[in-house]
């Protein structure tokens, strides 16, 4: 019996601008995202009876998600909507992305599923018909099927590849160890004033800046939900100041210049672009601190969309 598997990437938006709110509700945003070598593993394996999603840790404990939350399952009945499949199927998920964390763990989950049910079935779906399907699941879905380095514009759902960023540069991740509001990216853009709103310039910039071949950097960044996120998450503000401490505490000692932490998504997880070894002198002094720690780099298209079968 054949085990399809396939990364479930990390997505960090670089820039996160929102534009501003839509008639239908949603936001308008503009963002380059990329996706990142911090990577859950998702497997699909075909049978004849029901469907059955389960999550693990990497000690291979049972995570509980609630059923009417799970974006797979969800991603599962809008794939049937455009057709019946032929069977059922176990998935199985191993977690290591922090969950609530604005890193798209839950969006890439169903990307992954939606990629390997594309394959394990033999579905006759574009890369285009896989995008909107994934839409309707979730605004950060097509990104991440896309992969990479990406422009996604309108609520998320237009998606255009950028050439792919060199890795000789290290993102140092923090997720604190604070409670999230329910409906955490719901209430965040409920928090939104008319101050935070953008026109995208950042984004057009770094997005440029990319495609002359240049790799980012913490100024070129930016997201709107930097001054809601601190007045919404309890706890934020002081880790903040904590993980900005420990990468000025590594730079300095480095004598390089220290930058500044942003709000990776909707947060609570922190990043900064750094020097490899900036990263792990301030991953170091963080390990002290309560919360996920890690050091990432990006991940090429290829890598983060590739399907193994066992």
């Amino acid at each position: 019996m054949t085990t399809w598997r396939t990364p479930g990437a990390a997505k960090l938006n670089l820039t996160l601008e929102v534009i501003g709110k839509r008639e239908d509700g949603f936001h308008d945003l503009d963002s380059v995202a990329l996706s990142l070598d911090l990577v859950d593993d998702v497997q699909l394996t075909r049978t004849d009876g029901e469907r059955s999603i389960t999550y693990t840790d990497d000690r291979g404990r049972r995570l509980s998600i609630e059923t009417s939350d799970d974006i797979i399952a969800r991603a599962w009945n809008a794939l049937e909507r455009h057709g019946p499949l032929p069977g059922g199927a176990t998935i199985h998920v191993l977690k290591r992305i922090p969950l609530t964390g604005g890193l798209g763990g839950g969006s890439t989950d169903a990307a992954a599923f939606l990629r390997l049910a594309r394959r394990a079935w033999n579905l006759d779906l574009s890369n285009d018909d896989l995008r909107q399907i994934g839409a309707e699941v979730g605004s950060d879905v097509p990104v991440c099927l896309l992969g990479g380095v990406v422009r996604m514009a309108g609520r998320g759902e237009r998606v255009s590849p950028l050439p792919e960023a060199s890795s000789d540069w290290a993102i140092l991740l923090h997720r604190p160890e604070i409670p999230v509001p329910a409906a955490k990216t719901a209430t965040m853009y409920g928090s939104l004033r008319s101050s935070d709103f953008r026109r995208g310039d950042a984004t057009t910039n770094l997005a440029d800046s990319m495609t002359n071949g240049n790799a980012p950097t913490q100024d070129d960044c930016v997201n709107s939900f930097d001054r809601p996120a601190r007045e919404v998450m309890q706890g934020l503000a002081p880790a903040w100041r904590r993980m900005g401490a420990a990468i000025a505490h590594a730079s300095l000692g480095l004598g390089i210049e220290p930058v500044t932490p942003l709000l990776a998504g909707a947060g609570p997880t922190m990043f900064a672009i750094l020097q490899p070894e900036t990263a792990e002198r301030a991953a170091q002094r963080l390990g002290q601190a309560n919360g996920f720690t890690h050091i990432a780099r990006a991940l090429t298209r290829d890598r983060a969309t590739a399907i193994h079968a066992d």
